[in-house]
């Protein structure tokens, strides 16, 4: 069965539904982890509270505001420089806590009172910050605090201040995602549209879900620079307050973590009609991509192939000299919810590895429907994965290397497994051209690591010491250790092999022939058959009164198929070439579809309506480009579909050379069943339940 029931799980049966194992032939209509929903009882969550979603992950970011926190003084400290987000200001939002400090007496009572007090403090000990977010906590929401009308009063009583609140406490949801939607939908309703940014440049932008980790905004700041493109505001990394009420005034939303910041991206292009633009920030190709989306969206796309000749001549050699030696190594991913699928692809094309499992704590059924589409076949995928779970998953697929935090890292080391922080990094910046370089650096160093192979070693020999086991009772313990030392022999063995070596596991994959495609893509097909088949009939129409249609017949089918002198005595092959054809057409399409399916990011936002609008969209404007018409762009949004469109064309006419032998008719006929197949896939038969909720 692809949905998996771990042995740790026996006791707890429900997370069965929450654990798949993708297998030849599978797509996410037909198995769908659950996510997004309670954690289930008896089950060691790994995941946050919606406070920390909107204060650690979002507001806390920000270089210029004080960031008071109504409630005991421990919600503050837990959030408190505990994620690596630089600024260019001498990292003020790091060196920071502030907090109501609430004690009993204010439970009881009531901390309205002290919650002014300390507002008015935390302005007067930094009389240069005007800016302030406010956040609620479990206590004091429970208690019933109504902090809106104290933040009126402070606004009031000192004038020159901003102030946004934040009612969010930690039980408000699942996990911190409940926290990034409340910031986001709040901030767009009361901050966007205050304050009217200076523009600089002709080209404009907004940078969502990006949260400068050890440098990364810095990166694309670099680019953009050299494109001559303004960032109009930062969401969040090395952001500004300001900046972020004048995100009105952009002409384009690149979104990165789609998970935290999506939903503003999607409000800023239901209210200002901004178009948004999903882009892989990490990994070598993605960066080439992002960059080319960017640039056809104003374009400038020789300025963006300026700083991709740049970066690639400074990078492309560092990134191969570990793709030798990381190829074919065997990964885990288990962090938040977008870096799943930012990586995965990443990372096996870039460097030849291979993801073999995958653990979201807060990630939302859209995020799979991404990861899944990305994954390879045998790869486990699963939703706030356990610490129980985690170990049976190591055994069951021996990785070379964990890409997670540093709760579940010191987990993986204490089996002598080499881990990377996926969420703080080790060495970064991770994004970008230079990023990749040292994200594939950090995980080399890890997994050759000399200090990993000597920390395996039992030194002892074969004598065993006293052992007190923590009790004090110095109990020998020679099973236990014997039975440690064969398990991190057995891993030495496996990750001291010869890089080289080539193995079943490491040999590339061998695409086969249309016709021994996998029986998902043959079921789509099937479904789609009717609509391709009333396509070609429409192009080449064959009635049983040939004498009337004749002559439509020969001009409609004169691209297609030779024209003969008598309709009636040709109607028969008309008929077996129409329907060779439809087969055919059925075949490339089903190629096409699989492609978008992995690498395109645009067919998967957060609702139905959204989807649809896209793949239509972005495959009419690509239609247009791959047959020659003239393409008309009129407002932002189609620039939007234009930016994804031109990606998309150039890297079918790469991949695929039958298309360039191809009719414009049947071109537009393999674009048509595409979008039939994808708006099937990722809409009428998505098991994704948030697809169609009326609020958001």
């Amino acid at each position: 069965m692809p949905m998996k029931l771990f042995k740790c799980d026996e006791t707890i049966p429900e997370r069965e539904k929450h654990i798949y194992i993708k297998e030849k032939g599978e797509d996410t209509t037909q198995f769908l982890p659950s996510a997004h929903v309670e954690t289930i009882p008896g089950s060691l969550s790994e995941r946050g509270c919606s406070y920390c979603g909107a204060k650690l992950v979002i507001g806390g970011v920000l270089k210029d505001t004080i960031q008071l926190i109504h409630g005991p003084v421990g919600c503050a400290y837990d959030t408190w420089h505990t994620k690596r987000y630089p600024s260019d200001n001498g990292n003020f939002q790091l060196k920071y806590v502030w907090s109501s400090d609430m004690k009993e007496q204010h439970v009881v009572f009531g901390g309205e009172k002290l919650l002014k007090k300390a507002m008015l403090e935390a302005f007067a000990e930094f009389p240069d910050i005007k800016r302030m977010m406010v956040y609620t906590t479990c206590s004091t929401a429970l208690i019933g605090d109504d902090i809106k009308p104290v933040v009126k009063e402070v606004e009031k009583e000192l004038g020159d201040v901003d102030i946004f609140t934040v009612e969010c406490p930690g039980f408000a949801g699942v996990s911190q995602s409940k926290g990034h939607h409340v910031f986001n939908m709040g901030w767009m309703t009361d901050k966007v549209g205050t304050y009217e940014p200076e523009i600089t440049s002709p080209y404009t932008i907004n940078v969502i879900g990006d949260y400068n980790i050890q440098g990364d905004t810095f990166v694309m700041e670099k680019y953009m620079e050299k494109m001559g493109i303004q960032i109009i505001a930062h969401f969040t990394g090395n952001g500004t307050y300001d900046s972020l009420r004048g995100m009105h005034r952009a002409q384009l939303n690149v979104t990165n973590c789609a998970r935290s910041a999506g939903y503003i991206a999607n409000e800023l292009k239901k209210k200002y009609g901004i178009p948004r633009i999903d882009v892989d920030t990490w990994g070598f190709d993605y960066a080439k991509e992002g960059l080319r989306k960017i640039g056809a969206f104003f374009g400038i796309e020789d300025r963006a192939e300026a700083v991709i000749a740049e970066e690639v001549a400074k990078y492309e050699s560092k990134l191969e000299w570990y793709k030798e030696r990381l190829s074919g190594k065997k990964v885990c991913i288990w962090t938040g919810g977008p870096r799943l699928w930012h990586w995965t692809k990443a990372l096996e094309d870039d460097l030849g590895m291979h993801v073999v499992a995958m653990s979201s704590k807060f990630g939302h059924q859209e995020d799979f429907e991404k990861v899944i589409a990305r994954g390879e076949e045998g790869t486990i995928y699963i939703d706030d994965g356990n610490e129980l779970e985690f170990f049976e998953v190591l055994e069951m697929v021996k990785p070379d290397l964990v890409l997670t935090g540093p709760r579940v890292g010191a987990l993986v080391k204490k089996l002598h497994l080499p881990y990377v922080n996926g969420h703080g990094y080790h060495n970064g910046p991770y994004m970008g051209f230079e990023g990749a370089v040292n994200m594939a650096r950090d995980m080399y160093n890890a997994i050759y690591s000399p200090l990993m192979k000597l920390a395996q070693s039992d030194i002892r020999g074969e004598k065993n010491l006293p052992s007190t086991n923590g009790n004090g009772n110095g109990k020998v313990t020679k099973e236990l250790s014997e039975q440690v030392v064969s398990l991190v022999q057995q891993q030495v063995k496996e990750a001291t092999a010869q890089v080289k070596q080539p193995t079943k596991e490491t040999a590339p994959q061998v695409q086969k022939p249309a016709k021994e495609a996998a029986p998902q893509v043959q079921a789509q097909a099937k479904e789609v058959a009717p609509q391709v088949q009333k396509q070609v009939k429409e192009a080449v129409p064959v009635q049983p009164q040939a004498k009337e249609t004749a002559p439509q017949v020969q001009a409609q089918a004169k691209e297609i198929v030779p024209v003969q002198p008598q309709a009636k005595e040709t109607a028969p092959q008309v008929q077996a070439q129409a329907k060779e054809i439809a087969s055919y057409i059925q075949d490339r399409a089903a190629e096409v579809t699989k492609l978008i399916q992995e690498r395109c990011l645009w067919q998967f936002h957060s609702r139905a309506w959204d989807r649809e609008e896209n793949i239509n969209g972005v495959l009419n404007m690509a239609a247009q480009i791959l047959t020659g018409e003239k393409v008309v762009l009129e407002s932002l949004i189609q620039r939007g579909f234009y930016a994804d469109a031109k990606i998309l064309s150039a890297d079918l006419e790469i991949r695929f050379s039958w298309l360039n032998s191809m009719e414009n008719s049947q071109k537009k006929a393999v674009l048509e069943s595409v979008k039939a197949m994808l708006i099937d896939i990722v809409i009428t038969k998505s098991k994704n339940g948030e697809l169609h909720y009326s609020l958001y």
